[in-house]
């Protein structure tokens, strides 16, 4: 697979055009134009659909996506980074998943040594001629193979194997538990345990934990991965003879790691959990609502233990209050404005607020209809169950 200094010409100069207007307009012209028209057609509308997680990779005018699905579904770079930051520069890696091969050129970009399995034959061509591009061919092997056939073949040892099963039945429906996806790498872990000691498997973000803890063999332990606060996947960590070490909450931007949270994923003996006990949440200061990592652990006690001073709205109100200011709270901070009555409410109709609902009778966006607010700003409306008790504040971020 390769790509002309016309093609990339053509793609550059078109980047921010309408692709259907373009198609309609060159149709039936590759010849007279020298240049695959489709397949540029593709990697403008790739490219524009994963600008926002592959900036760097996208700064190489010759990185190419062999169908549009491809960067739909691609690691963001930043989550691969933090894949690659789990491991040794040298290691040997097995990927069973390649894929577009973000995580494995990141991978090769930090020194380990991989070998890519990918079945379809357009994505390993992609990522072979990606590699070269990226100059990583030394660190990169791909084959264009049934991962799992190669298991079973396979003799040598790797020090890690790396799985993203594709989260979608034979018949394209969306499927999150590990043994609906393909492969079924539980199914295959005895094979897969035999060439290595340890496997990573990124799983989807709806995984329930407490089922991974239940059904996974040797678990050692459970990454919950955001980016800027939104859930991207639960990171499972396989090791053999291995005792289950916890979960780590992660949540990253494209810089990096901007909070990290360690908790046990068990009931937490001698840790109760602090509940507010004020007339109104007014009577606090700030308001803590935790990302999406910390919302997906469920790590109550182990937050309110670490942010000594903080305390939660209600027994299933995931909100937090307190007088103190944490400024490293892995979540949202905001300052508390002012407790909403039916006829103060009235009087932000068509003003912009941004709305949160946690144990609510309506859901974010009922209750912005009903009040008829403008989604915006930098003010927030919460709705929430205090001490049992329905009700809505506002509030702002809190900046300094």
């Amino acid at each position: 697979m390769e790509i002309s200094e016309k093609t990339v010409k053509f793609i550059k100069e078109h980047a921010l055009h309408d692709v259907n207007a373009l198609r309609l307009k060159l149709a039936g012209k590759s010849d007279k134009m020298d240049i695959p028209i489709e397949f540029a057609l593709l990697q403008i509308e790739a490219r524009r659909k994963a600008q926002k997680k592959l900036p760097s990779f996208l700064e190489n005018d010759y990185f190419i996506f062999p169908d549009t699905l491809s960067s739909e579904q691609a690691s963001n770079e930043a989550v691969a980074r933090f894949h690659a930051s789990l491991l040794d520069s040298g290691s040997s890696l097995l990927d069973l998943t390649a894929g577009l091969g973000i995580d494995d050129m990141t991978f090769a970009m930090n020194g380990i040594n991989v070998t890519a399995c990918e079945i379809n034959g357009m994505k390993s061509e992609a990522l072979r001629h990606n590699s070269e591009v990226f100059g990583l061919t030394d660190h990169i092997k791909v084959l264009n193979i049934d991962s799992m056939a190669y298991v079973d073949t396979y003799e040598s040892h790797y020090d890690i194997v790396f799985a993203d099963p594709a989260r979608r039945s034979s018949a394209g429906k969306r499927v999150h538990a590990l043994s609906d996806c393909q492969p079924d790498i539980l199914a295959g872990m005895e094979s897969i345990m035999r060439l290595s000691d340890r496997v990573l498997i990124k799983s989807s973000p709806l995984l329930d934990l407490t089922l991974i803890r239940r059904t996974v063999e040797n678990l050692s332990h459970i990454f919950v991965v955001s980016f800027k606060g939104e859930c991207k996947e639960v990171l499972i960590d396989i090791r053999k003879n291995a005792e289950f070490s916890g979960v780590t909450v992660v949540d990253l931007d494209m810089n990096g790691i901007l909070s990290t949270f360690d908790c046990h994923h068990s009931p937490v003996v001698g840790k109760p959990l602090n509940f507010a006990d004020r007339k109104s949440p007014t009577d606090y200061r700030y308001l803590y609502e935790p990302n999406a990592g910390i919302m997906k652990a469920g790590a109550w006690e182990e937050l309110c233990q670490r942010f000594n001073g903080l305390f939660k709205a209600d027994s299933n109100t995931h909100i937090f209050l307190s007088d103190t200011l944490f400024f490293d709270f892995p979540g949202r901070i905001l300052a508390i404005d002012e407790l909403m009555e039916k006829k103060a409410l009235k009087e932000l109709t068509g003003r912009k607020y941004n709305v949160v609902t946690r144990n609510y009778p309506l859901t974010a966006q009922e209750l912005a209809k009903k009040i008829s607010l403008i989604s915006g700003g930098d003010r927030f409306l919460y709705a929430f169950r205090y001490k049992g008790k329905p009700l809505i504040l506002t509030a702002h971020l809190f900046n300094s």
